[in-house]
């Protein structure tokens, strides 16, 4: 049987999931684009931050560093998130949570510092830093429970 907290981090990585596919923002951040970019887009965008591109970022610090701590969070969390859940330690869940509940903090700051136009996030963004959220409330729970997964 499926208990709460596994309903939280099962439904926190539908979320990320199904972020990389809805629209994320409108137009790439400082042109005049009109149409949506997904998830996926936007996180291949911000890979630019740690890997040569061809173009020049007119990036502020700030912009530069939520883009590689976006592109970090979101390569721990599929990529780790699943061991940590499955087969880490209490110790390791709680850090862990902690880790998730920074990275929340941190991808929110897109919306209150980065992006000019607020209104230009989609849905996608908003899935994307809620999965976060819930992750670190699962993992929170499953450290917390006396029960160790098998």
């Amino acid at each position: 049987m499926m208990t709460k907290r596994y309903v939280v981090i099962a439904t926190a990585w539908l979320l990320h999931a199904t972020s990389w596919f809805l629209p994320a923002i409108k137009g790439f951040l400082g042109s005049s684009l009109d149409h949506s970019i997904s998830g996926w887009e936007v996180f291949l965008s911000q890979t630019c931050s740690l890997r040569p591109c061809g173009a020049e970022s007119a990036d502020p610090w700030y912009g530069t560093v939520i883009s590689v701590v976006g592109v970090v969070t979101t390569v721990l969390f599929v990529l780790a998130s699943p061991w940590i859940v499955w087969r880490a330690s209490r110790r390791l869940r709680r850090t862990a949570a902690l880790v998730a509940t920074a990275a929340f903090v941190v991808n929110c700051q897109w919306y209150v510092f980065y992006v000019p136009v607020r209104s230009d996030l989609g849905i996608g963004y908003f899935l994307w830093c809620a999965s976060f959220g819930l992750l670190a409330i699962g993992l929170l729970l499953i450290a917390g429970s006396n029960n160790e997964l098998e």
